[in-house]
């Protein structure tokens, strides 16, 4: 039986205080500012930009790019993750104005919504920049999210998407007992495996490496790709393996069996 929309919002409320601490620790690193490069360089050439970030979670990138002056909305399906997101963007616009006692530079406060991202609430040409990370995995239905995605996209619009393929640790017994591997390796050279928070930790571990996925044993990012294409996008691109990048080396060490991609698609203009 395929996970429905309530299962998966539970999920991630239920780890929501774990993520907004993992959310902490980025910010407070190297990778804030690479990922505000790496989006900025592929978003469309605007001064301000409308954004949506779709998956939002504890608002890691409405945050970043709110600050560098844009107009973001996030979205998500969890209210507690929408929580965190708040509270953690009016800490660091606290901390922020404290810190310049000039005018503070552009930023803008990012807004948060609870929504669907199959199912979104917004008119046609509504965004020039749709940005997600760690969440296209989770879709129950890609052609309905995709084509809606493509919908609030301006002519000449960029949809950015950041994922793993996280599903074949599921698919794939080799692969989950090296997850295994990995996850016990980090643990023991770290104490944690960004999981320091996480309610029923052994429960949730196994949850993400057994059962059924909707993916199954598919390959990305050339599975989304070619959805992509049948659906209208042009530009399609991909950057195939950013951990070197955009990763530092717990991650790698943790998730190195499942490299971080980037897809970059356009709407016609």
């Amino acid at each position: 039986m395929q996970i429905t929309q309530e299962e998966i919002n539970a999920h991630w409320t239920e780890g929501a205080e774990n993520y907004s601490d993992i959310i902490d620790q980025e910010l407070a690193s190297f990778r804030a500012e690479r990922w505000k490069r790496k989006i900025l360089e592929n978003a469309p050439r605007k001064e301000r930009l409308d954004i949506l970030d779709i998956g939002c979670g504890p608002g890691f990138f409405s945050i970043l790019l709110a600050e560098e002056g844009h107009r973001v909305t996030g979205i998500d399906g969890s209210g507690a993750m929408l929580r965190e997101a708040e509270a953690k963007a009016a800490r660091r616009r606290e901390t922020r104005e404290a810190a310049v006692r000039e005018a503070p530079g552009p930023a803008t406060a990012p807004v948060f919504r609870q929504m669907d991202a199959h199912h979104l609430e917004f008119l046609d040409h509504s965004f020039d920049l749709l940005v997600s990370r760690n969440v296209t995995h989770t879709l129950r239905d890609h052609r309905t999210a995709y084509r809606e995605w493509l919908r609030v996209l301006r002519p000449g619009g960029v949809l950015l998407i950041f994922d793993a393929n996280w599903h074949l640790v599921k698919a794939d017994p080799a692969l989950q007992e090296d997850s295994r591997r990995r996850y016990e390796a980090c643990v023991r050279k770290y104490g944690d495996a960004f999981d320091r928070k996480t309610p029923n930790k052994e429960e949730r571990r196994q949850q993400d490496l057994e059962g059924e996925h909707v993916l199954g044993d598919l390959r990305r990012p050339d599975w989304d790709m070619g959805l992509l294409l049948g659906l209208g996008y042009t530009g399609i691109r991909t950057e195939r393996d950013l951990m070197e990048e955009m990763w530092d080396e717990k991650e790698i060490l943790l998730y190195g069996n499942t490299p971080l991609f980037m897809i970059r698609a356009e709407k016609p203009a």
